[in-house]
């Protein structure tokens, strides 16, 4: 009877591991395609190969050379400069600068807002971990 128990207990424990190492990213999945329309600049196969109305330029996520935290910087903050937006709607503002920098500081350059909708920490969070699960080194 014990050997069951403990048999039982090992294979929970390992299917435990499995379902953490396979992690579901499809809310991410969701974000990045639809809500905020990553695909738009970036293409749905995060290649960089974007829709030809956008702005252009999108780095191809696939050899980004950015960690999880850089990651959900750039989506939160945006780009300075560039036509990469800012997803946060309170990125820049006096009690969420970004980058360092305030609305103040960063002046004409503040990225743009998203053409699609803001996006909560939570999501931004998972877009990070969709595209890293999916894209980024592969």
């Amino acid at each position: 009877m014990r050997a069951r128990l403990l048999a039982g207990c090992v294979f929970i424990a390992g299917m435990s591991a499995i379902g953490a190492q396979a992690q579901d990213t499809s809310f991410g999945q969701r974000v990045y395609q639809d809500k905020a329309d990553c695909k738009f600049c970036h293409g749905p196969e995060a290649d960089g190969r974007g829709d030809p109305r956008s702005p252009g330029a999108a780095p191809n996520l696939h050899k980004t050379i950015l960690d999880k935290a850089q990651a959900i910087e750039v989506i939160a903050c945006g780009r300075p400069g560039t036509e990469m937006p800012h997803f946060d709607k309170y990125a820049y503002d006096d009690d969420t600068p970004c980058y360092g920098m305030k609305e103040k500081d960063v002046g004409k350059d503040k990225p743009p807002d998203p053409h699609s909708t803001p996006l909560t920490k939570r999501e931004i969070e998972a877009v990070v971990d969709y595209l890293i699960a999916t894209f980024v080194g592969k």
